[in-house]
């Protein structure tokens, strides 16, 4: 009987230290929207979704960051999501404390989210710490790491379904490449002059650490600035073609500087500098006639309908009927 009750006691000490829900709270999405700015500033957005199926209610989540980091208010919020598809914001409160190795990030909700519903929102942070500079380029390592849910006042290691969302991308400064990246990306987008890794949930997992060694490139640089050219010409070609102008020839120009330009992106992903900077150059040419055709364009003449004045027809049309006139008299 008393290893009976020895038995009971132990069992609700496990279940205080470690609730019963500790591992029902889902983590089904972590998405992790990185940019590194050329002065070594790092920018963090991660959209987070919690399930939470019971029995317990979810009162927050915590995460661990390397370094010191500053929270952006602006980019942290939330919802409250029941099963109906109604939402009501939740307001998180978020606290920061220093641990071995970096800080922890702490979530408190406003109010709980109760079994049946999940939480959707995102973390906004900024860190001089995560990157380190080396050189003329820059290394980042970003842990994706679980977070634990806050259940009870404690915290506890929350389960990641099969299907969970978990992604990644990074915008590199302007004009910087890839040296090196682990584990190996989905694509490495280009966009509007920053390269960019991207992870899919079938390329990126919890527990993964994403490493990236980033370097300005000269030849990069170059193909930059044919995309910003070409982007504002067309927009100024627009403009010009509204106003009434003849823009045509400028838009041959603009299109085989396109193409040049995308020529050179091509062999400069294939590592062949060279070519690509011939290309680059050949963009540079046609974009800059381009802009100069775009300066010496007129504007379109519609030609005028022709009014005839009551001159010469009019004199034989009243001499032809003043004939006729006298024919039918005599």
């Amino acid at each position: 009987m008393m290893a009976k009750k020895i038995l009971v006691y132990f069992l609700i000490l496990l279940l205080t230290a470690y609730p019963a829900s500790a591992g029902d709270i889902q983590l089904s999405r972590w998405v992790l929207n990185v940019t590194l700015d050329e002065n070594g500033l790092v920018e963090v957005i991660i959209q987070a979704e919690f399930q939470n199926p019971g029995p317990s209610d979810l009162d927050g989540f915590s995460f661990m960051v390397p370094g010191n980091i500053t929270i952006d208010t602006d980019q942290s919020t939330g919802v409250t999501i029941n099963d109906k598809g109604e939402m009501k914001f939740n307001s998180p409160e978020i606290q920061q404390k220093d641990v071995s190795g970096g800080t922890d990030i702490i979530i408190h909700f406003d109010k709980p989210v109760e079994s049946g519903k999940k939480w959707s929102g995102r973390i906004g942070y900024s860190s001089k710490k995560i990157a380190t500079k080396e050189n003329s380029g820059y290394s980042l390592t970003i842990p994706v790491n679980a977070p634990q849910a806050i259940v009870a006042g404690k915290n506890v290691v929350t389960s990641v379904p099969a299907d969970s969302d978990i992604r990644a991308q990074v915008f590199l400064p302007k004009s910087y490449e890839l040296t090196s990246v682990q584990p190996d990306p989905f694509r490495n987008l280009f966009q509007y002059g920053h390269m960019v890794p991207t992870w899919t949930p079938q390329k990126l997992h919890i527990g993964d650490i994403i490493r990236i060694n980033a370097a300005y490139s000269d030849v990069l640089a170059k193909i930059v600035d044919n995309d910003d050219m070409a982007r504002k010409l067309k927009e100024d070609l627009k403009v010009a073609k509204d106003s009434g102008k003849n823009v045509s020839q400028a838009e041959i120009y603009l299109a085989n500087g396109n193409e040049n330009n995308n020529k050179a992106f091509a062999s400069f992903g294939g590592k062949d500098y060279s070519v690509a900077l011939q290309y680059a150059g050949s963009s540079k040419d046609e974009l800059t006639k381009a802009e100069n055709s775009l300066k010496g364009s007129a504007a379109i003449v519609t030609p005028k309908a022709t009014v005839k004045t009551p001159g010469f027809e009019a004199f034989i049309f009243g001499f032809a009927l003043l004939i006729t006139f006298f024919m039918k008299r005599y």
